[in-house]
């Protein structure tokens, strides 16, 4: 790894007030950085999305996920103007360069909308990440990548796919029957695309459907 990437100086500590532990730039993609000890969690945001999220959900998320499991997580937002292997490729490039400084025993994804649809379209290509979930992703732009890409995931690696029966793509969830990779479906009563007014909710599917599996 060269350039900025492979001079980044990852390091292990908490602030005193509630926010990233360190946020930088690379590729034009922001990070958000939460530091622990037992683990690794990447998150992608949907499209446009940033790394606090409305009403700081993703940040809260990050603490909730260090505190209950002492893992560190990443956050990455997701610019429109970058191609979606690019925009994947980069965050899990960071990642890697993470693990790489910490030796990650155990590590994870959490993408949402648009960042749900680079889990179903390039996981395969990460073995070293072993469990995947995969919120409300938009289940018709694309179908034909998403389900190329769910067809080649095999275990040990596993995609969780959930959508809120609110999602416009609940509707059409029984495409993902036609899978054939590692993939099982789930669903959130009366939650919509954004988990508006629910970030609870939005917080709880980690421990439900990455923690407790």
């Amino acid at each position: 790894m060269e350039g900025f990437l492979s001079s980044i100086n990852f390091h292990r500590y908490r602030c005193s007030i509630m926010d990233y532990d360190y946020t930088f730039t690379y590729n034009n993609i922001k990070f958000g950085v939460i530091t622990g000890e037992k683990g690794l969690l990447i998150v992608k945001t949907g499209s446009g999305g940033n790394i606090y999220g409305y009403e700081n959900k993703y940040l809260l998320l990050s603490e909730h996920v260090n505190q209950r499991y002492n893992f560190s997580v990443i956050v990455s937002d997701n610019p429109q103007n970058i191609s979606p292997l690019e925009n994947f490729n980069t965050t899990l490039l960071v990642a890697e360069r993470y693990n790489l400084s910490f030796n990650c025993h155990d590590i994870y994804y959490f993408g949402v909308s648009k960042g749900a649809s680079y889990a179903a379209m390039y996981a395969y290509k990460y073995n070293w990440v072993t469990k995947w979930l995969a919120v409300n992703m938009p289940i018709f732009i694309n179908w034909h990548l998403l389900k190329d890409g769910l067809d080649k995931l095999n275990a040990p690696q596993k995609m969780f796919v959930l959508f809120g029966t609110n999602d416009p793509s609940y509707r059409y969830n029984e495409v993902l029957d036609l899978v054939k990779g590692n993939v099982s479906k789930g669903f959130i009563p009366d939650i919509d695309h954004n988990f508006n007014n629910s970030t609870d909710k939005f917080i709880e599917m980690l421990d439900e459907y990455i923690f407790a599996n």
